[in-house]
C-alpha cells in the first residue's frame, strides 16, 4: 500500500474528505508512519560495522542515521552473538570496565544513540561486527510503499483519522477509534517482537 492508497480509504472514511487538504493528509500519514514505527519496531535492518581500536562507546546514530536503537550485535570474527548486558553488571565486574583490551563478547546500550562494546580490541583492523538495529520511517512520496505488513495497516489508518478528526475538533469522533488504534499498535509490537526474536540465530556463516 503507497500514501495514495491510504489516502483514498480515509477520504472514504471521512464523511467531510473536502475539509482537509492534501498537505493535511501527507503530514497526517508522516506523522502516524513514524509513531508506529517508532513503538513497534517494525523496520529491521542490518548493517556491517567495523571494530574500531581503543572503542568502548560508538556513536549508532552517527553510524547509521536512521537508527532508532539495537536488538542484536554479531561479532563476526569469533562468529559468536554479543550478550547484552547493563552497566550495573559490567562495574560489578570491574570498576575500569571501558579502560580494559581482550575480545568483543558484550555489548550494553547507554543512550539512545550510544552504544558500548565490552572488551575492546587493541589491535588496528581486527574485524566488523554485524549490527542489527530498529530504524526509522522513511519520508514516504506519494508511490512510496509504507512498510508496515498489510495485515496491520490499520494501526496507521485509525491515527490518520483520528488526528484529522482532532484537527476539526471532533474529539468524540477522535476517541471512539482511539482504542482500536492502541490495539493495532500493541498487535503489530508484539508480531514483530516475535519475529526479531526468531531470526536471532546462534550463529551467521
Amino acid at each position: 500500500m503507497t500514501r495514495v492508497d491510504l489516502q483514498a480509504r480515509v477520504q472514504n472514511y471521512l464523511q467531510n474528505s473536502v475539509y482537509y487538504s492534501g498537505q493535511n493528509f501527507n503530514d497526517s500519514i508522516q506523522d502516524g508512519l513514524d509513531e508506529v514505527c517508532s513503538y513497534t519496531g517494525c523496520i529491521l535492518k542490518s548493517a556491517t560495522v567495523p571494530f574500531t581500536q581503543f572503542t568502548t562507546y560508538y556513536d549508532m546514530l552517527t553510524l547509521l542515521p536512521d537508527y532508532i536503537g539495537v536488538y542484536a550485535i554479531f561479532n563476526n570474527v569469533i562468529k559468536r552473538w554479543l550478550l547484552l548486558t547493563s552497566l550495573k553488571k559490567l562495574y560489578q565486574a570491574r570498576i575500569d570496565w571501558d579502560t580494559v583490551y581482550g575480545t568483543p563478547y558484550y555489548f550494553c546500550p547507554i543512550t539512545h544513540r550510544y552504544v558500548a562494546i565490552y572488551l575492546k580490541p587493541s589491535v588496528v583492523g581486527y574485524g566488523n561486527m554485524f549490527v542489527f538495529y530498529i530504524a526509522q520511517a522513511p519520508a514516504l512520496g506519494d508511490s512510496t510503499t509504507i512498510p508496515i505488513p498489510d495485515e496491520h495497516v490499520t494501526a496507521l489508518e485509525n491515527y490518520v483519522i483520528n488526528d484529522l478528526n482532532e484537527q476539526a475538533q471532533e474529539f468524540g469522533k477522535a476517541d471512539a477509534l482511539m482504542k482500536n488504534y492502541v490495539k493495532n499498535l500493541e498487535d503489530l509490537r508484539v508480531l514483530v517482537k516475535n519475529k526479531r526474536n526468531r531470526d536471532r540465530y546462534m550463529s551467521l556463516k
